[in-house]
């Protein structure tokens, strides 16, 4: 029996694609599991912004996990020492894989809720804790909630 050329060639392409789309489904959980496996960092938010109400503190967790289609219930899982780009890179571990636009939505929702343009404040280490800082500056302060 003779495979023609492209049996050859597409074979080999679809078993290694196979591969890795199955390290990727493997890997994925494990990623998120860091946060997942946290108890509630609602006093890490409080003694870091100890001024800030705990409906401030989660109408801007909830506005984060909406933006990246976590369940709220998960909101308070995140830290204000984690780094925005280390949760994205946990749903996308491989660099330049179509997303679902978590980012932008985030970034959108920040502008509408705050005032605040992601893209004017960015750096790849951006904490969610910098993020909220900006939040509960006098022109945002009062501004109605999400």
């Amino acid at each position: 029996m003779h495979m023609t050329l492209e049996y050859r060639v597409l074979l080999p392409l679809v078993a290694l694609i196979g591969v890795f789309l199955t390290i990727i489904l493997i890997t994925h959980p494990r990623a998120l599991r860091l946060y997942w496996r946290r108890s509630c960092t609602g006093r890490d938010w409080k003694r870091r912004f100890p001024q800030s109400s705990k409906q401030d503190i989660r109408r801007f967790l909830y506005m984060f996990v909406d933006g990246f289609a976590f369940p709220k219930t998960r909101a308070l899982q995140f830290a204000p020492t984690d780094r925005v780009l280390n949760v994205y890179r946990s749903l996308y571990p491989v660099k330049d894989w179509p997303d679902a636009l978590e980012l932008e939505t985030f970034a959108r929702f920040l502008e509408t809720q705050y005032g605040i343009k992601l893209r004017d404040i960015w750096r790849e280490d951006l904490t969610l804790g910098e993020i909220f800082s900006k939040t509960i500056s006098p022109v945002t302060h009062n501004r109605p909630g999400f």
